[in-house]
């Protein structure tokens, strides 16, 4: 019945026919669904009408309140239903009639006068008047016609005057039949109060008419007629803005028929009317049928800060917020976009994790997170399906974004000119952003100007028709800012004098409510800008209110979430009016609302009703976000606790402020904090702690001795305390910075009292660590196969424990084990998961060293392109942050890549830019004697190879990494047997012996080595040789193969 996402397409024509047999505007539908407790929005209903398909659930919520069945609702159904709605009265070619009767005969002048004589026909008898208007298809605004007529009279004439608007079958008919009408409408006139107005059904469902109460239900003829008010209080009345509009539709045009994208920027005062064009210009593309992404962003409340990012991140892919989170990740699975950005895009479109990809993205780091954002909107957009072509999104008041929003409308700025792609933007003026960002230089920018005197009179004259007076004082007052112009008309409804600011209208209207919608919009500011009934419901304790008042008066408006404030303006207007008294009570109430439901907005109201444990929900709330990466929330209920932190208290906010800005990758931000939190601390016990968090920024900034000058303080103040948690933290950082060094004996001490202190400690964290640490320690001696166990121990602790950020870090160290294990496939396995699980945790320094690995593997493979793609990747990570040590072995993995592609020029290149990188930054320990035995293997010259391997010998002599003894001297016997040097190659395989511990790498080298010599003094046969040839091959080492065709070549030495 519906498609595979649970979506339906419904009969639109049917739903206005039901709706307007109730005699129901859209709005009012949406209303009396909510006091229903049926959970239909606004928009909903209106893709609904339009034929749209809109959740088999809101179907059926539909279907319930028209009391018929859902498939009755679906286009092409029973029939039956069609004919019963046949009956109902149509405008399209009728008669709308009003009926008018006044008090005083000599009030006919008046309503004579105001008349705009649009009608068709006119009749009057004694004190009963009557006007009759055609309508036609064609003619959308007879019935604004006489809504202006009826506001009017009613404005003026007030209880001297009821009346009632009908629709008649045809002109003829009501000829016809005038006496028996005439009849009929002085008794039906004679039931209305005096000073009101009823509408039949027909007229309510135009949104004309806003239905106050039913009119005498118990008459089956009138039982859906309604007492309607006719005085506007939303400002939809479109004016001015021509040219703006003419700028919109033109960067619209080329959109479509150039496929050129734009950003356009509306600015301009709070109230000035940008919400209002850029409706305006959403109402010329859904009469286009093009359908824009409209996104919402609020200064605080209710909604979800991630909400407007789900629904734009969403709609890059053609998906809506109601699309179901299975049918989402089932068409993301088989799209082109690639796999290692599925988990994040997710994570954006607001789909529930698997609790394995909710530890994932737990250690992200967000610097990994905003590269991620970026890559993967490059990735939905370059994917998009085949039918879906120009988007256009809409941000409105981006002045209250996130930064997280912000980053996303950024990027999608910088790709205008690659999609076709328009995004309109309003917000108030630059500086009211988080941050003024450059991009805004390339975007159009189209500043609102206040209205003219003309345009205003047209708008006040809209909402207040007749009322020459009020219009003329509300105009001047106004100066062309059409909110303040709307409130003050608004205001001038209740006889009052228009005040001189937009606060003190929005209090004369307050002083006009009772006592229930007086509490009601008070607690509606203090939820924030937008609201829903049950939240008002919950604070009034009242299950049968509902803001029918508020929204009369316009201060409200519905909204998809429930309702909202008109503006933000008269939003903080109200909130101005609460005394301290009530704004505590409220705010109480307020968090006991968000108490299950939002820890932010539980910990924010907590904090404003001045509970006594606001401080402890604050940070407690706080910690819950950094746990889930959820950075910026973190950040912002750190600093609401530091407004109202205890003395003894404040070290401690101050250092979990430093921890989440590092976290966040302000690394220079976060030493301040963490400095301060050092210095204010009285904490004894925390003090080691403290330290230790401000060790992590300098060691990331290469300010090395500082660093280590930190972590000896936290040693000199933890060893007393017999703190051992923090011990074992201190000494396994200092053996990581000891690693790049080669001080395999400092390094190796270190990483061993990490282990002993851990032991001690009961930590399986810092076990694992210190674990982690003394496999580098092994890695440096060179002992591959102890290496490859401590790594392997440490990386079962964390599998069980589930510390993936320690994983992100060892795993690839792992994967190097196992290339001197001859586990190769298992090596291409483990790097290539360490890359992913790198990527997703935002290690770049592991993401790079992953992608190295995995290319060192594939070059064994001789799966050349395969690791000419891990290189540059690595490469483009590791200049990003002027990696160079890492540039370094990249040089030379390249290099290697170019000997094996027979590019020799480009391998002497490569290799020389490798050299430089290790003389420039003195890494002779780390990767030098490596980069000259490729150096000589890669030379056309026997003197350049003779000389590299000198070099490399005497920077051998020196404390070295271990990798460099076991690939100098692999490399080394390769580059003798290119010479056809017997005595070199001899003395590499002896060296290998000797120097270098034993692993079946090196075995496997020292094998070549010897086939080498015997085929070099001719003492090997075609058949031994042919042997190892396969072994490497069995082994996917197929570089170590040694030709045949040298083998026949060689001459004896």
């Amino acid at each position: 019945m519906g498609s595979k996402d649970g979506r339906l397409p419904l009969n639109g024509d049917l739903l206005k026919q039901l709706r307007k047999q109730k005699g129901l505007s859209q709005e009012r539908l949406a209303e009396q669904c909510a006091e229903s407790r049926l959970y239909v929005s606004l928009s909903s209903i209106k893709r609904a009408e339009s034929g749209s398909s809109i959740l088999y659930r809101t179907a059926k919520e539909l279907a319930t309140f028209y009391s018929v069945e859902v498939e009755d609702l679906i286009p092409n159904s029973t029939p039956i239903l069609q004919k019963e709605l046949s009956t109902i009265p149509e405008h399209t070619h009728q008669v709308l009639r009003l009926s008018i009767e006044v008090d005083d005969e000599s009030l006919k002048s008046e309503v004579e006068k105001l008349n705009d004589r649009s009608n068709c026909y006119y009749t009057a008898e004694e004190g009963l008047l009557e006007f009759g208007w055609y309508s036609r298809s064609s003619d959308e605004f007879v019935f604004e016609r006489i809504r202006r007529l009826c506001a009017m009279l009613q404005f003026t004439l007030k209880s001297h005057v009821r009346m009632f608007v009908e629709s008649s079958p045809t002109d003829e008919q009501f000829t016809a039949q005038s006496t028996q009408l005439s009849q009929r409408t002085k008794q039906l006139l004679s039931q209305i109060t005096w000073g009101d107005i009823v509408a039949c059904p027909c007229f309510v469902s135009s949104n004309c008419a806003r239905p106050r109460n039913v009119f005498l239900p118990e008459q089956p003829e009138f039982k859906d007629w309604r007492i309607v008010s006719m005085c506007q209080v939303q400002t939809d009345y479109f004016v001015g803005r021509q040219y703006e509009l003419t700028q919109l539709s033109s960067t619209l045009s080329d959109l479509y028929d150039n496929n050129t994208g734009s950003t356009v920027c509306l600015t301009g005062m709070a109230g000035i009317g940008k919400t209002r064009l850029l409706h305006k210009f959403i109402e010329i593309l859904e009469h286009k049928n093009c359908a824009p992404v409209r996104v919402q962003i609020l200064n605080f409340g209710v909604v979800n800060s991630l909400i407007p990012t789900v629904n734009l991140i969403r709609s890059l892919f053609g998906f809506t917020p109601e699309d179901d989170g299975n049918h989402i990740r089932q068409s993301i699975a088989i799209s082109p976009i690639a796999s290692s950005h599925h988990l994040f895009i997710y994570w954006l479109m607001g789909l529930k994790l698997y609790e394995s990809e909710q530890r994932l993205l737990d250690v992200m780091e967000h610097s990994a997170r905003n590269r991620a954002i970026t890559e993967s909107i490059n990735q939905l957009l370059s994917h998009r399906p085949a039918h879906l072509t120009q988007l256009v999104i809409t941000v409105e008041d981006l002045h209250w974004a996130n930064d997280l929003l912000l980053s996303i409308i950024q990027i999608l700025s910088s790709l205008t000119d690659r999609f076709p792609l328009m995004l309109v933007l309003t917000f108030r003026s630059e500086h009211h952003l988080v941050n003024a960002p450059d991009w805004f230089q390339s975007a159009t920018t189209i500043a609102l100007k206040p209205l003219n005197m003309d345009e205003s009179i047209q708008l006040a004259n809209w909402m207040a028709p007749g009322n020459q007076e009020a219009v003329q004082r509300c105009v001047e007052k106004a100066s062309g800012h059409p909110l303040f112009l709307r409130q003050s008309l608004l205001c001038s409804r209740l006889g009052n004098d228009v005040p001189e600011s937009l606060e003190h209208l929005v209090v004369v209207q307050l002083y006009k409510l009772d006592a229930n919608n007086l509490s009601a919009i008070k607690a509606a500011s203090v939820f924030g800008q937008c609201f829903n009934l049950e939240q008002l419901q919950f604070v009034l304790n009242d299950e049968h209110y509902y803001p029918r008042t508020l929204l009369e008066h316009g201060l409200i408006k519905h909204s998809d979430q429930g309702f909202m404030f008109h503006h933000d303006l008269i939003c903080s207007a109200v909130q101005s009016q609460l005394s301290d008294s009530e704004r505590r009570l409220l705010n109480e109430h307020c968090a006991k609302w968000f108490e299950e439901r939002d820890k932010k907005q539980f910990a924010l109201h907590s904090k404003r009703a001045q509970c006594k444990d606001a401080f402890t929900i604050l940070i407690k709330s706080a910690k819950e976000y950094i746990g889930s990466f959820q950075f910026e929330q973190a950040l912002e209920l750190i600093e609401e606790a530091i407004e109202i932190v205890p003395k003894s208290e404040t070290a401690y906010a101050l250092n979990l402020k430093g921890n989440c800005l590092y976290s966040m990758g302000k690394v220079k931000e976060c030493i301040h904090f963490l400095e301060l939190a050092v210095n204010q601390n009285t904490d004894s016990n925390a003090s080691s702690q403290y330290f230790i968090d401000l060790a992590n920024p300098y060691q990331v900034v290469d300010a090395i001795d500082k660093a280590l000058s930190i972590l000896q303080t936290a040693q000199n103040i933890s060893e007393p305390t017999q703190q051992y948690a923090q011990l074992s933290e201190v000494h396994s950082m200092r053996g990581n910075i000891l690693f790049p060094t080669g001080n395999i004996e400092s390094c190796e001490q270190e990483h061993q009292k990490a282990l002993h202190y851990s032991i001690k400690a009961n930590s399986p964290k810092a076990k694992a660590k210190a674990l982690s640490g003394l496999g580098d320690c092994e890695y440096l001696k060179g002992n591959m196969i102890n290496a490859h166990n401590n790594f392997k121990e440490s990386l079962k602790i964390c599998e069980e424990n589930q510390y993936l950020e320690i994983e992100a870090s060892n795993r690839y160290m792992l994967a190097t084990t196992l290339i001197y294990q001859l586990d190769t496939s298992q090596a291409l396995a483990q790097s290539q998961q360490s890359a992913t699980l790198a990527y997703l945790t935002g290690n770049r320094r592991a993401e790079i060293v992953s992608r190295l690995t995995a290319a060192w593997v594939l070059l064994d493979y001789n799966a050349l392109d395969q690791a000419e793609n891990e290189i540059n990747m690595a490469l483009a990570i590791a200049k990003e942050f002027n990696a160079v040590r890492f540039i370094a072995c990249l040089m030379e993995a390249k290099a290697r890549l170019k000997w094996y592609q027979n590019d020799a020029i480009k391998a002497r290149e490569y290799i020389e830019v490798g050299l430089n990188l290790v003389e420039e930054n003195n890494l002779h320990a780390f990767i030098g004697p490596w980069l000259s035995a490729t150096k000589a293997m890669v030379s056309t010259f026997w003197q350049e190879s003779r000389n590299a391997l000198e070099q490399g010998e005497k920077w051998l002599e020196q404390p070295c990494l271990g990798h460099n003894y076991l690939r100098f001297y692999q490399q080394g016997i390769r580059t003798a047997w290119n010479l056809k040097d017997r005595v070199l190659l001899e003395k590499y395989r002896d060296q290998l012996f000797q120097c270098c511990e034993p692993s079946p790498w090196r075995e496997l080298y020292i094998e070549q080595a010897d086939v080498m010599l015997r085929v070099l003094t001719q003492e090997s046969s075609n058949a031994e040789l042919e042997a190892f040839n396969s072994k490497a091959k069995e082994l996917h080492l197929l570089q170590a193969q040694i030709s045949l065709t040298e083998y026949d070549a060689i001459p004896s030495f």
